[in-house]
């Protein structure tokens, strides 16, 4: 939705957020919303939008925004300006099933971007140009990266868009020219065909490095084994992310996928941002420790400004922890892991073997 003179700046951010809440992305995971348009044939009124701090910091005058949105003209929403107004998503345009051929439409519609500036690309500013550039993107996914070394993520200079239709989407991957800013995209392509190039690259690499296993020397697992010592004694601060308001029914998974799709975590096993999880099934409470110094203090200010977090329809509470609660904590994993590394030690001297089971990829997160 572009700029015009019959929209002002202020009414394309609002179109923007008010179909983002309806949208085939948020919707779908939005438990409150989902229960709200059970109610009235769809209808959401003005004042239960308004709860939503996004948008009510764009505006808080339900006139302004229905004025705002009957400019749209993506056909996404149907609008009722009757009194304070109500909105409801176009029953001609009902949510997509969460099948295979779904998601295999949704990658039809995505293209792969690159050569965005590393160091000071912001979502915020993506999503405002792409709303006035490329109307017809409606996800902007940014691509990051969890750095062994310094322990933290960084942006990879790339994107994925995903667009209204097909055809928008093959059409900004066959243009000539695309820029962000003033920055001239380097690499444009469908979705589908980065992740095949990919999947090539890797096999050739696997190739080249052949299978390595059984190559270690018992003398060199133990200098590992050292090394990891030296790693978890010095547990990175400012890591560990406390969720109250859990129950029957939730399970690590759960709030992984939460914090994934809500908040960018990357919950790659190996890779991702997630060092551990402290949580049993049904309990109220979980606690999450990060790999890198500082992920929890980046990750909470995310938390704080959401408008709310759910998992299977249970709005839980977050909090970092700090001094002496932190502290001990830290403690506390450290001598976990270390009472776990000695059994699987003894394991494997009474076993002869190098398969006597690894704890921390098996209780890890």
């Amino acid at each position: 939705m572009a700029v015009t003179p019959e929209i002002t700046p202020l009414e394309r951010k609002i179109i923007r957020q008010v179909e983002y809440y309806f949208g085939d992305f948020n919707l779908p995971k939005d438990k409150f919303l989902q229960e709200s348009v059970k109610e009235n044939e769809g209808w959401i009124k003005m004042e239960v939008l308004l709860k939503f701090k996004r948008l009510a910091d764009l505006s808080k005058e339900a006139k302004e925004i229905i004025t705002a949105v009957q400019k749209s003209d993506s056909g996404l929403l149907e609008v009722d300006s009757a009194e304070d107004g109500k909105v409801r998503r176009n029953p001609a345009q009902p949510l997509p099933e969460n099948t295979e051929e779904t998601k295999k439409l949704v990658e039809a519609k995505t293209a792969y971007a690159k050569g965005f500036d590393k160091e000071n690309t912001k979502m915020d500013e993506l999503l405002e140009y792409y709303a006035e550039h490329e109307p017809t993107v409606v996800h902007v996914q940014m691509r990051n990266y969890f750095d062994k070394k310094d322990k933290k993520k960084h942006f990879k200079g790339s994107v994925f868009l995903t667009f209204r239709t097909v055809e928008a989407c093959n059409e900004f991957v066959a243009a000539e020219s695309k820029k962000y800013k003033d920055i001239e995209l380097e690499a444009r392509k469908l979705q589908k065909v980065y992740h095949e190039e990919k999947a090539k690259e890797w096999e050739e690499k696997k190739k080249k490095k052949g299978d390595r296993k059984g190559k270690k020397e018992e003398g060199a697992e133990g200098d590992a084994a050292t090394e990891e010592v030296k790693e978890e004694q010095k547990l990175p601060k400012g890591t560990v992310i406390q969720f109250t308001g859990l129950g029957e029914g939730i399970k690590r998974e759960d709030i992984k996928d939460m914090l994934q799709k809500d908040f960018e975590v990357n919950i790659d096993k190996d890779d991702g941002d997630i060092a551990f999880i402290t949580y049993q099934m049904g309990e109220a409470e979980a606690k999450i420790r990060f790999k890198a110094e500082n992920y929890g203090v980046e990750l909470m200010k995310k938390l704080e400004k959401a408008e709310k977090i759910v998992v299977k329809e249970k709005e839980l509470v977050a909090s970092i922890l700090t001094g002496e609660e932190e502290e001990t904590f830290l403690s506390d994993s450290l001598r976990d892991l270390k009472n776990h590394r000695n059994k699987q030690k003894n394991h494997k001297r009474k076993h002869g073997g190098k398969d006597g089971g690894n704890w921390k990829k098996q209780r890890k997160h």
